[in-house]
């Protein structure tokens, strides 16, 4: 079981109009739940709907099931739902019912099939409520692709990305300020003024001076130099930089993954906890072309 107060699968909306910003699609089960709250009062069943955390619960379970390989557990859902809000089952049933109405609506096979499992066999009640739900349900039809429930899990895949350029960019720069300085200091040696001294019948004679503002100056270029050394080391320690392998080439995916791991504990974390083709899901939207877990498992098996 996951932590869903800690989980970056999704963020919880404020409010209606939040979730319909960001998820037009919302306002048609919005409206549904709003009138099964009225058929409720209407028939004096004592039952109110907190709408606003219903529909995060639905959009939770949702970005859980496509971004997880659906277990095919119908109570593994149930109990996430139930977790969610606050082990309240009036509610929990009610979120399964608006999640069956999203998958739907949503294109893919793979929705179909999790839609049958949170369904089947289940009572007639609750059977019931989903007949009607779908009645209260009177907008259009609309259809919706999985991607539209990841929106959270791809913003923070596109703010880390964003950062890591932003480090690398800053890596090449210090880079090339820490060379320039190298060479004046270079340069600064090369030119200095040597003062010959005269000599003395003295047992502590120095024959041999440096300019003290040559020297002067060269303290100042170390002490810089230090500073960008320092700031290197530091943007070197940072979350690495991610370049993007070229389509087809699964050698350089595999070196990707390899040195992600080393740099990115929470990519390291993802792909113990997943399985390759959840992996291999993550880095084609990443990516931007498909990665083939089969090609990819073979170039893994060759080079361990």
């Amino acid at each position: 079981m996951i932590n869903i107060r800690n989980s970056n699968l999704y963020r919880e909306r404020m409010s209606e109009s939040e979730l319909c910003y960001d998820f037009p699609g919302d306002e048609l089960f919005i409206n549904g739940l709003h009138a099964m709250q009225m058929h409720f009062l209407t028939n004096n069943i004592h039952l109110t709907i907190p709408v606003v955390r219903v529909m995060n619960s639905a959009h939770f379970l949702a970005a859980y099931m496509f971004s997880t390989t659906c277990s095919g557990d119908q109570m593994e859902y149930d109990l996430i739902a139930s977790d969610y809000l606050g082990r309240d089952r009036q509610m929990s049933r009610v979120t399964i019912i608006v999640l069956a109405a999203m998958l739907k609506r949503t294109k893919g096979t793979r929705a179909a099939n999790c839609r049958q499992m949170i369904l089947a066999d289940r009572d007639d009640d609750f059977n019931e409520g989903v007949l009607l739900y779908n009645r209260f349900l009177l907008s259009a039809e609309q259809r919706f692709e999985e991607e539209s429930f990841l929106i959270d899990t791809h913003s923070r895949i596109s703010h880390l990305i964003d950062q890591n350029q932003r480090l690398a960019e800053q890596n090449r720069q210090l880079k090339y300020q820490y060379s320039l300085m190298q060479n004046q200091q270079n340069n600064q040696y090369n030119n200095c003024v040597i003062y010959n001294a005269p000599v003395y019948n003295t047992t502590n004679t120095t024959n041999n001076y440096y300019s003290q503002e040559s020297k002067d100056e060269s303290q100042e270029q170390k002490s810089q130099m230090s500073n960008i050394q320092s700031q290197m080391g530091n943007a070197q320690a940072a979350p690495f930089a991610a370049f993007i392998p070229r389509k087809n080439n699964y050698n350089e995916v595999r070196i990707y993954i390899e040195e992600r791991k080393r740099h990115d504990v929470d990519f390291r974390d993802y792909c113990q906890l997943h399985t390759l083709r959840d992996l291999c899901g993550l880095l084609s939207r990443e990516f931007g072309w498909f990665v083939d877990d089969n090609h990819l498992g073979r170039n893994l098996s060759r080079n361990r």
